[in-house]
C-alpha cells in the first residue's frame, strides 16, 4: 500500500475521551457517541521507517496525516470529517516515531449522514495543503487504512 513501502504501523490503539478521562489503561475497540452524538476520542500510533525512508527525511521536510472519513453511512460517497498532520522529526535518530492525534467530530454531521463506522487512514507526505498537489501526494503516502465501527443505542 502506498508510494513508501518501508513505512509501516508498528502500533495502533485509540481510547474514547470518557476512558481517557477515567484512566482506563485499555485501549478501546469502537468508537462511542457522547451525550449529544458526537465523537470525541483519543488515537495513538507508532510508526516505523526503514533506511529508504529515514534518507528522504534527512533531506526534507515531511509529514504525518491522519485523515478522517466517513465509512458505512446513508451517503453515496465517502466524506472528509477531519485531518490532522504533524512534522515528523527529521533527526529522530530512530526508526519509529510515536503520535497522538485529538478527534472530534460533531454529532449533527454524524446524525445527519447516518454515519455508522469512520475509515482512518494513515499517511506521509513531503506536501502541505499549500501545495498543489496536496491531496494526490496525501492519497499515494498512504500506508495504513482501517475502519472503526461506531457503537451507538
Amino acid at each position: 500500500m502506498g508510494t513508501y513501502p518501508d513505512v509501516n504501523i508498528a502500533y495502533f490503539s485509540f481510547q474514547n475521551k470518557i476512558n481517557k478521562e477515567a484512566n482506563s489503561p485499555n485501549p478501546d475497540t469502537q468508537i462511542f457517541l457522547d451525550e449529544n452524538g458526537s465523537i470525541d476520542f483519543y488515537l495513538r500510533c507508532s510508526v516505523n521507517f526503514g533506511t529508504v525512508f529515514q534518507s528522504l527525511l534527512e533531506n526534507s521536510n515531511w509529514y504525518l496525516y491522519l485523515t478522517v472519513l466517513s465509512e458505512e453511512s446513508g451517503l453515496e460517497e465517502q466524506i472528509y470529517l477531519d485531518q490532522i498532520f504533524g512534522p515528523i522529526p527529521s533527526q529522530s535518530g530512530s526508526v519509529s516515531f510515536e503520535v497522538g492525534f485529538p478527534i472530534k467530530i460533531d454529532g449533527k454531521l454524524i446524525k445527519r449522514n447516518n454515519i455508522k463506522s469512520l475509515d482512518i487512514e494513515l499517511s506521509v507526505s513531503p506536501r502541505t495543503d499549500e501545495d498543489p498537489d496536496f491531496n494526490q501526494s496525501v492519497k499515494e503516502g498512504c500506508f495504513f487504512k482501517t475502519i472503526l465501527p461506531i457503537w451507538s443505542n
